[in-house]
């Protein structure tokens, strides 16, 4: 039987700070860090793109060379048509005239996602399109640093069943579809689709060694958690649940939401590490007991490996594949049961639901076209792909989503830059446009944006004054999804009050 205890909890932590001040230690004596050994020589490296139409991409994986101390990244693309491409404000030409457009860049690490700029001539004039590399896995070394978060269900249910424990209930759930609550007495069952299985327990209760091995084991209350995915924050905060995260992942100057800033500033929640650089030895030392990560972290399987490794379990929050916007908003049970936080979770849920019920059940037209975009460094016009969940939003609040051309949302990016012709055909007689300043920055006047292109002040919704900037801290806050949706049905249906997440521009 396996004893789930604080005392197995405290060796645990004295003999992985051993383990690591050994691995510390072995690499100062060799004169190389762990960063400087992955980056030795040539290998491949699996990546995935952002930006641009989807219809050109860079051939994963990559190979990276380190000569002289100094990396290069060789990007061979999917298309003969790109001449050049600028990154870190250095122009590289392309190598491989009537062949596969390639290029040979410097970069600094693998770890953090490259903005890169590419010129096509495929279109009548050329244009640079803007991208964003994110890097993923060493394709080198896959065996060994690879990630297994897969568990057969039945198999635990199975062993629950045959170690005495009966399915007592389901956590109900409306609308998520990325995890499942099963509950067996005093045991809660949580399947994360694309993380794992992690079994909720008493502390101190006895678990069966068979069992213990296929998820991972919780003892509640979770206490002392590494919180490194924003959205997360944001519900564990709304549920009452704050004072069981200890340890960041993001800075105090990055946080949008009051209660994380203040939390940070006061010292009860500690900055420990960005998800591709953890600060181990202060997690080790906070008796870390939980991990929350978002999906970046899988870029980073050596790091989900080493948190494991040292004994604490890794759980990937993946809301952010959730279908429908209220399917990210329930995540807030998910929270509720993790921290013995289910009543408040399930109250704010219902409260949320109450206010958006008329629209859910109305489903009312408004007639209103609404563009939401943002303008690209290089001008390009950023548009979220019909089907995203930003779209969702402003059809559930009646209104109808343009341009229409903005691709199919079911793909892998929820969005895609345009030249700024098609974005016009498509949305310069929308009623009202939305302007992202979550990701292209806050602009305070109408003049800014038609700064941004003089094109804007032939837009029927510059004409009209119906022109409105997202706050910034929208994304952080999917505890405020219902009241962005109302935000939006009063816009359509011309209610003038001060809204929650959008500021009407004059």
């Amino acid at each position: 039987m396996t004893k789930i205890c604080a005392d197995k909890r405290i060796i645990q932590t004295v003999l992985c700070l051993l383990l690591v001040m050994t691995v510390m230690t072995s690499c100062s004596m060799q004169g190389v860090t762990s960063a400087e050994t992955d980056a030795a020589g040539t290998r491949m490296v699996d990546i995935t793109m952002e930006g641009g139409t989807g219809k050109a991409h860079i051939l994963s994986p990559v190979e990276v060379t380190e000569t002289d101390g100094k990396l290069t990244a060789k990007l061979v693309w999917s298309s003969t048509n790109y001449d050049y491409m600028i990154a870190g404000g250095i122009r590289y030409e392309n190598e491989n005239p009537g062949g596969a457009s390639t290029f040979t860049i410097g970069i600094d690490n693998t770890e953090e996602p490259l903005k890169v700029t590419a010129d096509t001539v495929a279109m009548s004039v050329p244009h640079e399109i803007e991208y964003t590399i994110l890097w993923g896995q060493d394709s080198s070394s896959k065996e060994e640093e690879s990630y297994d978060a897969s568990t057969d269900p039945a198999a635990v249910e199975k062993a629950l069943k045959d170690a005495g424990f009966e399915k007592t209930g389901t956590c109900d759930l409306k609308y998520a579809k990325g995890f499942t609550i099963d509950r067996y007495g005093d045991l809660d069952y949580i399947s994360i689709a694309n993380s794992g299985d992690y079994l909720l327990v008493p502390e101190g209760a006895d678990i069966p060694e068979d069992l213990a091995e296929k998820v991972r084991v919780l003892s509640r209350p979770v206490e002392c958690t590494y919180l490194v995915s924003t959205s997360a924050m944001d519900l564990i905060n709304a549920c009452g649940a704050l004072d069981a995260v200890k340890l960041s992942g993001t800075k105090e100057s990055d946080w949008y939401i009051d209660e994380a800033k203040e939390a940070m500033k006061n010292g009860s929640i500690l900055y420990a590490g960005k998800y591709s650089a953890p600060d181990y030895e202060l997690i080790l030392e906070s008796g870390c007991g939980l991990a929350i990560e978002n999906t970046m972290i899988y870029h980073e399987p050596a790091v989900m490996t080493k948190l494991e490794e040292l004994g604490i379990p890794v759980l990937v929050e993946t809301s952010s594949y959730e279908d429908h916007p209220l399917g990210r908003l329930e995540w807030i049970k998910l929270y509720g049961v993790l921290f013995d936080r289910e009543s408040e979770a399930e109250d704010y849920f219902e409260r949320q639901m109450d206010m958006i019920r008329p629209l859910l059940e109305d489903a009312p037209d408004t007639g209103k076209t609404v563009a939401f975009f943002h303008v690209t460094a290089n001008g390009l016009i950023n548009v979220r792909r019909n089907g995203d969940y930003i779209t969702k939003m402003i059809e559930i609040s009646g209104g109808h989503y343009v341009p229409e051309n903005a691709g199919d949302g079911q793909g892998a990016l929820s969005t895609l830059n345009m030249q700024m012709e098609d974005f016009y055909e498509g949305a310069s007689q929308a009623d009202i446009i939305i302007y992202n300043s979550t990701i292209g920055g806050e602009i305070r006047s109408v003049e800014e944006l038609i700064d941004k292109n003089p094109l804007f002040k032939d837009f029927r919704a510059v004409k009209e004054s119906e022109v409105y900037c997202t706050d910034r801290n929208l994304f952080q806050q999917v505890s405020g999804m219902a009241e962005f949706m109302r935000d939006l049905n009063d816009v359509e249906n011309g209610v003038d009050r001060n809204y929650s997440y959008l500021n009407r521009l004059e």
